[in-house]
């Protein structure tokens, strides 16, 4: 694909971009941004004003042509002078006129509650939040398209860059038996000390040599690999709010587990495990998707956040050439992997960017329905009153799992998608291995946009 031409375009007129929040994975498709010329990047939102006038100083932009925007009249006039403009109320810089926003905030709430904003004032919207996507996505590309903008999926996460291999995969003429993704962090494995380290983690295993190969069961080798890295946490909450938004946008695919398989495997190992148990893998069907955690030696290349398509090895000559030339396939020649074994974060959402302003496609679908929640399982017991909260880099909520149920409308004694916890009071206690339900919460205030957003899109997809 020659990217050069499919971005080309008659009109010398550049799509104007807005970005809310510049640290983490918008600070790449700042800096790299400014650097295509296809785009202008002249709005920037933040909380913090100090740190977006830096985002614009490293990018080269003098002092004197920044400014910091509180009125509406301000920006506009500053807008139309050429000067970069910073805004800390993003309702605000929602109405100026640019064409497409970027919201990378992180919060379920704060998020839901701009992408609303941007939509209402006919701008489209590249989300990079997740945590609101997976509660109320399909409802916020449906007002979307009813404001005549697109709402979409960000390139250079794991959601989108699965879906495009799988559309890759089928238009290719595959025939496609499992899909999914590497966990976040690569199990390394050191034959000379006979340890396995995570995060930093490193922990003396004597036995796991003797696990390493996939041997002649696999499925008694990655339960005893599990069983050894029990110590390690094996199934991550952000992993299936990803799989969960791709279950929405590809409706011919689902879990065969609620909590998945999330096998302990090598990355030539996939095409073995991540298929139907009738072609040798774990599977009990076909068009399934799952994650596993990546083991590797020191030596070998990661692939920590990957993506991949298993296919149907279902033309003996095709797939001993594809073999040959290094495409990895299963040990019986049944099954391949299609894979990509990294993601690229912001400079790579600037391809989503350029497909709505230029093309006006998303880089999902148009038409995600709600098929599919994240919903929350208490890993153990909880006390009433307790105030929960997603905090870290992964936004986990402490003292819960998640796990893919099929979406329900939301009452008081239905599973509550996992991001609706946010902030929220337990009523009363919680037993380990219940699921959340609105009924254990406090009730929520009515300004809460995330719970309206949710009721709505329940009334909406799930009568």
């Amino acid at each position: 694909m020659n990217y050069d031409l499919l971005f080309s375009s008659s009109s010398s007129k550049k799509v104007e971009l807005a970005i809310i929040g510049v640290g983490g994975f918008n600070h790449s498709l700042f800096i790299y941004g400014m650097r295509n010329d296809k785009l202008s990047i002249r709005i920037l939102c933040g909380r913090n004003i100090q740190k977006c006038f830096d985002a614009y100083s490293s990018a080269g932009v003098k002092k004197e042509n920044i400014v910091h925007c509180t009125e509406k009249e301000v920006g506009l006039k500053a807008f139309d002078e050429g000067k970069s403009l910073i805004f800390d109320n993003v309702k605000l810089a929602m109405q100026m006129p640019f064409d497409v926003v970027v919201e990378g905030t992180g919060n379920p709430e704060v998020s839901a509650t701009y992408a609303l904003y941007a939509i209402e004032n006919h701008k489209h919207v590249v989300a990079v939040t997740k945590e609101s996507d997976s509660v109320v996505g399909s409802l916020l590309s449906k007002k979307a398209r009813e404001n005549g903008v697109v709402y979409s999926l960000a390139e250079g996460d794991q959601p989108s860059l699965l879906i495009g291999l799988v559309t890759w995969a089928r238009n290719a003429g595959l025939t496609i038996l499992g899909i999914g993704k590497a966990s976040e962090y690569d199990f390394i494995y050191d034959e000379q000390e006979s340890t396995v380290e995570v995060l930093g983690q490193k922990v003396h295993i004597p036995g796991f040599a003797e696990v390493w190969s996939l041997g002649q069961d696999y499925e008694a080798t990655v339960k005893k690999r599990s069983e050894l890295l029990g110590m390690f946490n094996q199934r991550s909450v952000p992993d299936l709010a990803e799989m969960s938004i791709v279950c929405n946008h590809l409706p011919d695919f689902d879990p065969d587990l609620e909590a998945f398989h999330y096998p302990v495997a090598r990355t030539l190992e996939v095409p073995d495990l991540m298929c139907p148990r009738k072609e040798g893998g774990l599977f009990s069907g076909t068009k399934k998707i799952d994650v596993f955690n990546c083991l590797r030696r020191t030596d070998e290349q990661s692939m920590e956040g990957g993506e991949f398509v298993v296919v149907a090895c279902d033309d003996e000559e095709t797939w001993q050439v594809l073999k040959d030339k290094g495409v990895p396939v299963s040990k019986n020649g049944k099954t391949a992997m299609i894979y990509y074994p990294a993601h690229y974060l912001g400079f790579e959402a600037l391809f989503s960017v350029l497909s709505i302003g230029l093309l006006g496609l998303p880089t999902g679908s148009y038409k995600p329905t709600p098929r599919y929640d994240l919903v929350a399982k208490a890993n153990r017991d909880m006390k009433k009153g307790i105030q929960l909260k997603a905090v870290g880099h992964h936004h986990v909520i402490e003292g819960f799992d998640g796990i893919l149920r099929p979406a329900t409308r939301i009452d008081e004694n239905t599973q509550l998608p996992y991001y609706l916890a946010d902030n929220m009071k337990l009523s009363r206690d919680v037993k380990a291995g219940e699921l959340l339900t609105s009924e254990m919460l406090e009730v929520p205030q009515e300004d809460m946009i995330l719970w309206s957003l949710r009721r709505e899109q329940d009334d909406v997809f799930l009568r």
